[in-house]
């Protein structure tokens, strides 16, 4: 077993392929799922794991995949995911999960028959009293299992099933692929509708040429990863840093190849308002709130740092209106 070492935690614990492993759980309460984004259709499920778990002093369990299972069943159809691992964590920690068990999909697990799935994960590893699934889940070898199967051997196993119907949320049927295609198309504050927050980049911040201190406007540097991000261009948002207790600070954030500076080189560059700390090293939690307008180049030094002043005086101004 490992503890989450991040700062912010709320003492949430982490089990890595619990079959390999000789922890075992009891009384638990389990959610079921990939949970990518962490949207609302995934917080009904979830929530309701952590509810009924305090109400019979048991553990809430959210059980769920160090890798997305397409990277086995279908390699060419993997999606870019709307959460890395770090960030689906932080979001299942903000949620008040006892536990996450990230569970290894390979060849191995994907040929775990469903009679197994149940008597070998849900029973005798993880100790389930009840189990939280959506309407469409599926388990097993193909996908055999499914929500009528387990419902059918509920009463043997003695494991209550709860099934959650489909969320709708202005006339939207809830789900990661919709939510996904949406942030890729820029439609953030729709996506930020249905994810129930703003959506979240984060990383550790690295050296980058320092343009922005020199144009009095230092910003932290993050490493683009394999996740979806919205069209380039200049956002408002929030950042939380590790270690200060979910402080939020006001943030303009850059998204794209920064064509005055760095042409071509692809960054997220987060200018946190009326704060000068320095960051390298340390993990910073980016809440991408607002579309403020595309990249644009600018044809000087002194045309990008009046641009930049233009960025902060507007969301500013947004923000205080908000």
């Amino acid at each position: 077993m490992e503890n989450n070492q991040r700062s912010n935690t709320i003492n949430m614990k982490i089990i890595k392929d619990i079959l390999k492993g000789n922890e075992k759980l009891k009384n638990s309460y389990v959610a079921l799922g990939t949970f990518d984004g962490v949207h609302r259709g995934h917080r009904v499920l979830i929530s309701e794991a952590v509810k009924k778990a305090k109400e019979n002093n048991g553990i809430s369990v959210v059980f769920t995949f160090l890798n997305h299972p397409m990277e086995v069943i279908f390699p060419e159809r993997v999606p870019k995911m709307i959460n890395t691992l770090e960030e689906k964590l932080y979001l299942l920690e903000e949620m008040g999960v006892d536990y996450v068990v990230l569970q290894t999909f390979d060849k191995e697990f994907a040929n775990c028959t469903k009679e197994e799935f149940i008597d070998n994960i849900l029973i005798n590893a993880l100790g389930a009293k009840e189990i939280f699934v959506g309407f469409n889940y599926t388990f097993g070898e193909r996908g055999a299992g499914n929500t009528e199967y387990l419902k059918s051997i509920s009463k043997e196993k003695n494991i209550i099933v709860n099934e959650v119907p489909p969320v709708e949320y202005k006339g939207y049927v809830l789900s990661s692929t919709l939510i996904r295609n949406l942030i890729l198309n820029g439609e953030l504050e729709l996506a930020n509708c249905f994810l129930g927050r703003p959506f979240l980049i984060s990383e550790i911040v690295e050296h980058g040429k320092k343009y922005g201190r020199l144009l009095g406007f230092p910003t932290a540097n993050l490493k683009v990863v394999n996740k979806v991000y919205p069209p380039f261009g200049i956002f408002g948002g929030s950042t939380v840093i590790e270690g200060e207790n979910k402080k939020q600070y006001s943030s303009v954030i850059n998204i794209g190849k920064n064509p005055t500076l760095k042409p071509g080189e692809l960054s997220v560059e987060v200018h946190i308002l009326d704060f000068n700390d320095m960051l390298y090293g340390k993990r910073i939690y980016v809440n991408i709130e607002h579309f403020m307008r595309p990249e644009k180049k600018f044809d000087s030094f002194e045309d990008l740092k009046i641009g930049i002043q233009k960025d902060v005086e507007n969301w500013r101004n947004y923000s205080d209106g908000k």
